[in-house]
């Protein structure tokens, strides 16, 4: 009886797990995309050109089109010396991935002058599929800026979304 009774249980639970248990199987894909890069464009620098000082602190301002040198203190300009330039730079991506731009001033053009307000050409941040692209920004000239040349350097990083 007792071996009846153990094989009736065996059975009884071999086939119900038997029923309760299935498997499925899922692909598993992946790709390699090639890595993001930059490169400043040759001969192009952010340059605001020539001017003068004003008695008081003042401003110019490169548009990041390359466009246009606005100045806070209409004395500062110097008809002669209209010169100016932006730095453009070309990423270099996969086709179908969009990224974000960082820039940051990494040394301040002299003692004197401080850069701010950096702009770029691209649209918003995380939205970039273009692959070239240019930056403006502001300089600060305080009042009576000791004359000479200055400069520094901006940093431009482009990253994956």
């Amino acid at each position: 009886m007792k071996k009846i009774t153990f094989v009736l249980i065996a059975l009884i639970t071999g086939t119900t797990f038997a029923q309760n248990s299935k498997t499925a199987t899922a692909p598993v894909n992946a790709e390699i995309v090639s890595p993001i890069g930059i490169t400043r464009d040759t001969d192009t620098s952010m340059d605001f050109g020539k001017f003068t000082t004003s008695t008081a602190a003042a401003t110019v301002v490169l548009s990041a089109n390359g466009a246009t040198r606005t100045f806070s203190a209409t004395d500062m300009e110097i008809a002669a010396y209209g010169t100016f330039d932006v730095p453009a730079f070309t990423v270099t991506k996969d086709a179908d991935a969009l990224y974000k731009v960082a820039m940051s001033v990494t040394t301040q053009p002299g003692t004197e002058m401080t850069l701010t307000n950096l702009t770029h050409t691209l649209g918003a941040d995380g939205a970039n599929d273009e692959s070239t692209f240019s930056i403006g920004g502001t300089l600060n000239v305080p009042a009576d800026a000791t004359a000479g040349a200055q400069s520094g350097l901006v940093s431009v990083t482009v990253t994956y979304e």
